[in-house]
């Protein structure tokens, strides 16, 4: 096969024309070979070794359901570059711009943005970390550089003003060598169609705080081309990447049958009357009811229905009627009149209130008849108000102080970042969201104040959806240890802002106008981050009380990522009636995001567990009486999804048949410092993608670490007391003690020799288990190396040299030992 591009016989220029028409037809993803002329050209930047050339191998992997819809080959740089020896950035060392990129094959699908890297053979370090990468969290769904479409936020093009550009150049934000300025421009929603011109790089910004920069091979037109691969990247993106239908979604295509697991899990999804009528039970609120709008006559008419937005099971006031209170909830925003949502003590109750309409402003009389309605439940007649609205930033103030906050936290250059470096923490106050943290921490510590007083208080906003969401639940985490764990956690969310229909799929940008605006802060308007905004202080009660909460900053973190899984429904919907018109009209499967068995491995959900955490006993003992409640009530049926919320159950749990006093502990409520100084920055969540701030060997990630092998000791020994039984002790034992470990045939003979006895003439045989193989990494101090690891781990990038592969074993044997010995490890053995 030829290869040469002159051509047969004939003088002149004809041939070559002629073979240059020829090759303009076509499209190379191969990489030029070693030694081709073409490859060494000034003009030509790309030059690649033999062992790259084969990029369009490189495919993504595919869902259900999963097309490509384009695809190019193109460099991955990192957002911002580590420091060297020199205290200068890689990208500024003015060495080869190769080292500091991936080349691979970029994809654009239904569902994620996908970079294959091609691995080089000349880079023996990615080959020694690769068996490293399973240490850190890893997705079911999505590789390490693959995003959802749903998690980009903003699509910058950089495109060159001049030959002499670089498209390398392009993609780090630099100027070239000849002065020459690349533009950046941002590409808006609807306005694909004048996307023009050569695009060298995109910059690609993500809703979780991650940066993504490519550049794109550029050919040289009298050579390979004038393809724009840029072009074709950013095209497909703009269109896929912002839909304004939600069943544009990737969740209509991916049909793949799903089998839950949660019903073994604690985890209430309010999705039926009878979970509403069981946390009734438990807070003993015996002064309000549930109403379920499938068994309401006005909510099933057609004609009436309309002029209502409740939520499938909602609960109101037990002297007020239900066609009393939806004809007093017309008169609020959203038809959201006083909601019920928790109790503390003998009667105080936390209720959520929307604010008037408009135009019933000027007749208070509808919100002065509800609240006497509210006052009522109460046994001491006393009701405090917390009018949120004048108290806490709007929805817009939170998306303004997430957007500072972002482009923050990701510099577009190393010079950007040295800039923001020097007035950080002025920049910072500049964003407020600590400040709107501080608030809501502030307001949430008075609402749980109120109701520790015995004094109901109710929480009005605008709408009732949005920052009543933050405050009422960092007040019942505050109040009740339950909400502290894992699934009581998962509980919560599930009823403060799924079931009471927190409007994640405006709020997270999920489905865009179907019309362009002129404004782009109109375009804006609906979209707020009010659920980071609770997890930043859900984060920050971690750090003030490590270990109240069952689960870690890690879960947390994970929980934000999976707000933009288009799989899981828990997060993509405003309403259950969106939700259920899904389902019926799309067959849309539903997955709740709980599952987290559907994402991860066991390795990864290890670290959503927080090892000091210490379940009080009488946690299991509530836990063991609502479940006998509930077997006995409704059966071993648990109904998880939203589906079973339209069939009212036979079985339907009453209120009245059970105890009447609040099971809540009333001692273990939290009272947390929200001062701006008291609080700190969350790094993991909003750092974790830039290098440059990776301290490797150093952060939390090193204590909890320690910890778990810590305690992983701890129970080993208390084991090994239990079953008298003392071949497992770990190493630490031994260095302390500065005793040897018994041989194997030393154990072998004990084992013979005392492999019976006899009590009372019966025989006992003592209760033996295998032994685990030990190494170095058991003791504390020794062989242990965590030096490399990443102070954002699970999170951050591997390298070579990292922790042993037994780090996994000890940690996962440490996870299932410390479960297994729970029942009698407590904090008195550790202090």
């Amino acid at each position: 096969m030829a290869t040469g591009g002159g051509g047969g016989g004939g003088g002149g220029s004809s041939p070559g024309n002629a073979d240059h028409h020829k090759r303009n037809t076509f499209t190379s993803y191969v990489a030029p070979l070693p030694g081709d002329l073409r490859a060494t050209a000034d003009t030509n930047e790309w030059c690649l070794p033999s062992d790259l050339r084969d990029v369009h191998l490189a495919k993504p992997r595919l869902l259900q359901g999963e097309q490509i819809v384009a695809s190019a080959p193109a460099y991955m740089y990192s957002a911002i570059d580590p420091m060297d020896s020199s205290g200068s950035s890689s990208s500024n060392s003015g060495g080869d711009p190769h080292k500091e990129a991936t080349f691979g094959l970029l994809s654009v699908t239904n569902f994620k943005l996908s970079f294959v890297p091609l691995h080089s053979k000349r880079n023996p370090a990615a080959a020694v970390a690769a068996p490293l990468v399973d240490l850190y969290q890893e997705n079911a769904y999505l590789g390490r550089n693959e995003i959802t479409l749903n998690n980009i936020d903003h699509i910058y093009t950089i495109a060159e003003l001049g030959r002499a550009a670089s498209a390398l150049q392009a993609a780090r934000g630099m100027a070239s060598q000849h002065g020459m300025i690349s533009r950046r421009k941002k590409l808006e929603p609807f306005k694909q169609q004048n996307i023009s011109g050569r695009i060298a790089a995109l910059h690609i910004v993500c809703k979780n705080f991650r940066l993504l920069k490519f550049a794109f091979q550029q050919q040289d037109s009298k050579m390979f081309g004038a393809s724009d691969q840029g072009k074709l990247i950013a095209s497909a993106l703009v269109r896929f990447a912002y839909p304004m239908r939600h069943d544009l979604s990737f969740a209509y295509a991916h049909r793949e049958p799903y089998y839950s697991t949660l019903g073994a899990s604690g985890t209430s999804m309010y999705a039926t009357k009878n979970d509403w009528a069981r946390e009734l039970i438990r807070c003993g609120a015996t002064e309000w009811q549930v109403v379920s709008s499938a068994s309401v006559q006005l909510l099933q008419n057609p004609l009436q229905a309309g002029k209502y937005s409740v939520p499938p099971h909602f609960v109101i006031p037990k002297s007020c009627g239900v066609d009393r209170f939806l004809d007093l909830s017309r008169a609020f925003c959203d038809s959201r009149a006083a909601f019920w949502v928790y109790s503390y003590g003998s009667s105080a109750a936390l209720v959520r209130l929307a604010e008037l309409q408009p135009a019933a402003q000027q007749d208070t009389k509808s919100e002065n008849v509800m609240l006497e309605l509210v006052r009522k439940c109460d046994a001491g007649r006393q009701l405090k108000l917390l009018q949120l609205t004048d108290r806490l930033p709007s929805i817009q103030d939170v998306l303004r102080a997430y957007q500072k906050l972002r482009r923050l936290c990701t510099p577009e250059t190393p010079e950007k970042f040295m800039l923001q470096d020097d007035k950080y923490l002025g920049l910072l106050e500049k964003t407020n969201w600590l400040f709107y943290v501080s608030l809501c921490l502030r307001y949430a510590s008075e609402a749980s104040a109120t109701l520790r007083s015995g004094v109901t208080c109710v929480l009005q906003e605008s709408n009732g959806r949005d920052l009543c969401c933050v405050i009422s639940s960092l007040a019942q985490l505050l109040l009740d240890p339950h909400f502290r764990s894992t699934d009581g956690f998962q509980s919560l969310v599930q009823k403060e802002w799924v079931a009471l229909e927190h409007p994640f799929q405006r709020r997270l940008g999920h489905v865009y106008p179907a019309q362009p605006t002129s404004n782009s802060e109109l375009l804006d308007s609906e979209q707020s981050p009010v659920f980071l905004l609770f997890l930043d202080c859900v984060w920050q009660l971690l750090q003030q009380f490590p270990d109240e909460f069952e689960f870690t900053q890690t879960y947390l973190t994970t929980l934000w990522d999976s707000c933009f899984m288009p799989i899981f429904d828990t997060f993509q919907f405003d309403t259950q009636a969106q939700r259920l018109k899904a389902v019926r009209d799309s067959q849309l499967v539903l997955r709740p995001v709980w599952d987290w068995g559907e994402q991860f491995s066991d390795k990864d959900k290890m670290f959503f567990s927080n090892p000091l955490y210490q379940r009080q006993k009488g946690d299991r003992f509530l836990e063991a009486a609502t479940a006998h409640r509930r077997s006995l009530a409704v059966g071993q049926n648990r109904g998880t999804g939203s589906t079973s919320a339209s069939t009212p159950s036979r079985n339907t749990i009453n209120p009245q048949l059970f105890a009447t006093a609040c099971s809540v502990p009333q001692d273990r409520f939290l009272q947390p410092a929200h001062r701006i100084f008291d609080l700190q920055v969350w790094d993991q969540c909003y750092y974790r993608w830039l290098p440059i701030l990776d301290i490797r060997g150093g952060g939390q990630p090193q204590v909890d670490l320690f910890h778990r092998l810590l305690l992983s000791n701890i129970a080993k020994i208390q084991r090994c007391l239990e079953f008298q039984n003392f071949e497992d002790l770990p190493e630490a034992f031994y260095e302390s003690t500065g005793e040897s470990r018994p041989s194997q045939q030393q154990r072998d003979r004990e084992e013979k020799e005392d492999e019976a006895e006899f009590v009372d003439g019966v025989e006992r045989r003592r209760k033996t288990k295998a032994g685990t193989p030990t190494n170095g990494l058991t003791s504390m101090s020794g062989n242990l190396q965590l030096s490399t690891l990443s102070s954002f781990f699970p999170f951050g990038n591997p390298i070579a040299g990292e922790a042993p592969h037994q780090l996994y074993d000890i940690l996962s044997s440490s996870s299932e030992l410390l479960m297994e010995t729970s029942s009698f490890l407590d904090k008195s053995s550790i202090v």
